[in-house]
């Protein structure tokens, strides 16, 4: 018997986009899933869409609804998903998304060839009307070893941050506790850097399984057009903070330094959207750029690393008065 996949869906306002969205998952060609729908109290008629469509699915036996006592967040959805699922694999979809036909039996066949902590499919950006904005493409590669793994998310320039669209090992999860943060608005960020960090296999296929469409409101738009306001500014900090964190359990120092070469660019992405933002103003910025701007290790460690006049460059560009104009200039010629 084929083992049973998890489809984890937290849904909260997304009235216009879960019937679409929820059909899609239903309608996979793959026959042994189990759906997870997290009810996030939202306040339109989303759950009411869901339950309907449910009664009246030939797969609604298949469905398992957790409600939460408040809306806590994509990310807290996400972490019941996990907590509740029985399948040996889970993977995750937005509710105002729509994955292909054959997602899930193309992903479960690739598994099958050589199991992976985890699978990365292609996928294709669209605007609600259907029109194609992009694709991404990935190729076929299967990579092994951490330091491997590390090696290649940090140092291409088109990381697949999100959640969604990769086939996880549920066991790989669970044994190293790897979570979302409830209420935080990177929860893909944070949780796709623990996985990277903590993957000893994994796998990119050229497939396109998953149609993710733009939403005007999303972070990644508000960034873009300047509107950062106090509580983006707040999780940045805390994103840094949590990755500064977290790399300091780990005592390879090839992994320590591609993942603190990644802060430090990180941390210029971050520091320069506040500076740029229209809704803070210039005390609220210096506030929050002051507790982003801190070398992520201390400099006795520098001597430990390979690439040392980088991080030496760095520390010094982190400590002069005019590190925003530096953070502007290597953004400039050298951000990944």
């Amino acid at each position: 018997m084929k083992d049973v996949i998890t489809i984890g869906i937290p849904v909260y306002n997304v009235e216009k986009h879960i019937e679409k969205a929820l059909l899609s998952a239903l309608s996979q060609t793959y026959d042994h899933i189990e759906y997870i729908i997290v009810d996030d109290k939202g306040s339109d008629n989303s759950m009411d869409i869901v339950r309907s469509i449910i009664a009246n699915h030939p797969r609604g036996k298949d469905v398992r609804v957790i409600e939460h006592t408040q809306n806590i967040g994509t990310g807290a959805g996400r972490n019941s998903a996990i907590e509740f699922s029985a399948g040996k694999y889970i993977f995750f979809m937005d509710s105002d998304d729509e994955i292909a036909p054959d997602c899930i039996k193309i992903l479960y066949d690739k598994m099958q060839e050589k199991p992976v902590d985890f699978m990365i499919a292609s996928m294709e950006a669209r605007e609600r009307n259907g029109t194609i904005i992009e694709q991404s493409i990935h190729k076929d590669i299967l990579i092994t070893g951490n330091q491997d793994i590390v090696h290649n998310y940090y140092l291409t320039k088109k990381r697949h941050v999100a959640m969604w669209n990769k086939l996880y090992d549920v066991s790989f999860l669970r044994s190293h506790n790897i979570k979302c943060i409830p209420t935080h608005l990177n929860e893909d960020n944070l949780f796709t850097f623990q996985v990277i960090l903590n993957a000893q296999s994994c796998r990119y296929i050229s497939d396109i399984t998953y149609y993710y469409y733009d939403t005007p409101n999303s972070t990644v738009k508000a960034a873009c057009n300047h509107k950062i306001s106090d509580r983006f500014a707040q999780q940045y900090v805390e994103c840094i903070d949590f990755k500064r964190k977290y790399i300091q359990n780990y005592s390879d120092i090839t992994i320590q330094e591609f993942v603190y070469r990644y802060i430090i660019f990180q941390t210029i992405h971050y520091t320069l959207l506040i500076k740029q933002s229209d809704l803070l103003n210039n005390k609220e910025k210096s506030a929050y750029i002051k507790k982003l701007i801190k070398f992520p290790f201390d400099i006795s460690e520098i001597k430990r690393m390979r690439n040392k006049l980088f991080f030496y460059v760095m520390y010094m560009v982190y400590s002069v008065p005019f590190t925003i104009t530096c953070f502007k200039l290597i953004r400039r010629v050298s951000f990944p």
